[in-house]
């Protein structure tokens, strides 16, 4: 009677024990950094109000929308993802602010997908102290991956390849004699300056002209005025939301209609509204299929994303925020049931060809790679302007082999 006692007392200590075990694994939880039992929660810093609003709003629309279809499917591991977005307008301090509330209330896992080379920065200088990855940072500019940062994983293509293949396509295709530029005057637009003077070199020819605005800048005649008398074939504008806007109408005002190619970002449609009709004709260098085009994941996208955001519409912009959400989504399942921040740094180091489904695949690499190695991708493609639509002019320019 003892020893049947006994042997029913060990097989119920092994069957709570299993039993503890299993409800252990699934109720992993790591509150420090943002997971727990059911949910990860995940933060971001967006321009919300300013004069690039509308790509703050598009990025973080694509994001909850990409989480939402996650959601749906169960999460990742079990666990569904949670979204903190607070409003930076686009400015360094804000976005340090933010990054701060992130991080040391909000407990979140990562930042993700924030806009801006400044802001992405100046809130990297803050979060990497606590050894929180942003993922998805979007930027053109290369200041913002090259150095290579531990946890800054950056993902549209930079300007080492679109300005590049600018001033290829104008020359070689346009037949350009002569080239002017009007940049921003900082981080973002200074290093596309420098691009464009050495790939131009290469073709034996100068800037005929450069002209450059302060960030937020109201007017922008005076520099329109001295690229028009230059009287350049094509004219290279690094400006995004209303600054660009004014190039173009300072332009119609003086009777010019110049040949641009315009920053990434601004083959948009949200863009296209703000411009309106233009005689000018523009080329902008896109990351991903046409927003309107034949890409399954993209219509498959943009059907939920209808749904839960009626009044917007689709635009690239949006497809931005499904890239950094596909990518984060990616990385926390190749960290496991029990994710770290050091298990989703090491699935983004080993990250090669992931294939996003809307554009070129993207690639990480270890820290010591090279000037790449955390810029997801180098692929961009052309895109013309043509009755208020962005039409593709072929296929991915990649001069970057990795």
């Amino acid at each position: 009677m003892i020893q049947r006692n006994s042997r029913r007392t060990v097989l119920a200590a092994a069957a709570a024990a299993l039993m503890g075990l299993h409800l252990g694994a699934q109720a992993f939880e790591n509150k420090a950094e943002g997971v727990l039992a059911k949910e990860i929660v995940l933060g971001s810093s967006q321009p919300l109000s300013g004069t690039l609003a509308y790509m703050g709003k598009a990025v973080d629309e694509g994001m909850r929308t990409y989480f939402d279809m996650v959601n749906e499917q169960g999460g990742v591991n079990g666990r569904k993802l949670k979204l903190i977005t607070y409003d930076d307008e686009l400015k360094p301090a804000k976005s340090v602010a933010n990054a701060k509330l992130l991080v040391e209330r909000d407990k979140v896992f990562a930042m993700v997908g924030n806009i801006g080379h400044a802001t992405n920065i100046s809130a990297y200088e803050y979060s990497s102290t606590k050894k929180v990855p942003t993922i998805g940072a979007m930027s053109i500019s290369d200041l913002t991956s090259s150095p290579p940062r531990e946890l800054l994983y950056v993902l549209p293509s930079p300007q080492s390849t679109e300005t590049a293949a600018y001033i290829d396509n104008a020359v070689e295709v346009l037949k350009a004699k002569k080239v002017a530029m009007l940049y921003q005057n900082d981080g973002w637009g200074k290093p596309a300056y420098d691009i464009a003077v050495k790939r131009l070199e290469k073709h034996g020819m100068k800037l005929v002209e450069a002209q450059t605005f302060e960030r937020f800048a109201t007017d922008l005649t005076s520099q329109v005025f001295k690229l028009k008398q230059a009287e350049p074939d094509v004219v290279i504008v690094y400006a995004l939301g209303q600054e660009a806007v004014q190039f173009f109408r300072s332009a119609e005002k003086l009777g010019w209609k110049p040949t641009v190619f315009g920053a990434g970002g601004l083959n948009d449609p949200k863009f296209i509204e703000l411009l309106g009709k233009t005689q000018s004709k523009l080329y902008v260098a896109s990351y991903y299929d046409a927003v309107d085009g034949s890409n399954p994941a993209i219509q498959s996208f943009f059907t939920r994303y209808a749904k839960l955001y009626p009044k917007s519409a689709p635009t690239s912009m949006a497809l931005m925020g499904y890239s950094a959400a596909a990518v984060t989504v990616e990385a926390l399942n190749r960290a496991g049931a029990e994710p770290s921040r050091a298990k989703v740094v090491a699935a983004l180091d080993g990250m090669k060809d992931f294939d996003q489904k809307i554009g070129p695949k993207i690639t990480f690499q270890p820290l010591n790679a090279g000037p790449y190695a955390r810029r997801g991708q180098t692929g961009v493609a052309l895109m013309e302007l043509k009755e208020q639509k962005f039409v593709s002019l072929g296929n991915y320019i990649d001069p970057v082999q990795r």
